[in-house]
């Protein structure tokens, strides 16, 4: 069973929104928990959280891998495989399941009250909410490339319809003569 390609196309659509949402959301978080302050004659800096530079690059990988499934089986389809798009959803899968438990984590369910870094902290929290969502579109497809590379093998989605993976009766070409 393959997913039809309007629908495809839709998860496709979906997911490159949510993960210009969040990329947005992240670099917000990102710029305003960085900096520092002066004690004394010392400049002591504080940054930003591993997690949430992890879903910064989830977010860069993701436009990466939305290219090469979306595009490269249109545009190049000779550099278009199944095993290599099965293996960047995994991959892509379980980068954003690590990157929001770990972002969840840290930010969790609290509620700010009243203090400055409340927006950012809301921020962080929708930006976490934003990569469950993208993790669960990333499940569907790798699930549906899955269920297509099982049927198709090797030669994968984009070359399953093509007419040199069906076997064909060979004919011996015909000569005429000019008498």
């Amino acid at each position: 069973m393959e997913l039809p390609s309007i629908a495809r196309l839709a998860l496709f659509g979906a997911i490159a929104l949510l993960n210009i949402i969040s990329l947005a959301l992240l670099a917000y978080v990102i710029n305003s928990w960085r900096g520092g302050y002066y004690s004394g004659y010392i400049y002591y800096y504080y940054g930003t959280l591993s997690s949430v530079n992890f879903m910064l690059f989830n977010t860069i990988w993701t436009l990466l891998v939305l290219v090469y499934l979306g595009v490269v089986p249109h545009v190049a389809a000779a550099l278009y495989h199944g095993i290599i798009a099965l293996a960047l959803l995994a991959i892509t899968t379980l980068f954003w399941f690590a990157g929001s438990i770990a972002l969840a984590v840290f930010v969790g369910a609290r509620d700010c009250v009243g203090s400055g870094i409340c927006s950012v902290y809301k921020a962080a929290q929708a930006a976490t909410a934003f990569g469950f969502f993208i993790w669960i579109m990333f499940t569907v497809l790798l699930v549906f490339e899955l269920l297509g590379f099982l049927k198709h093998g090797l030669k994968g989605r984009a070359n399953a319809d093509t007419t040199g993976t069906k076997m064909t009766p060979q004919t011996a070409p015909q000569t005429y003569s000019n008498a």
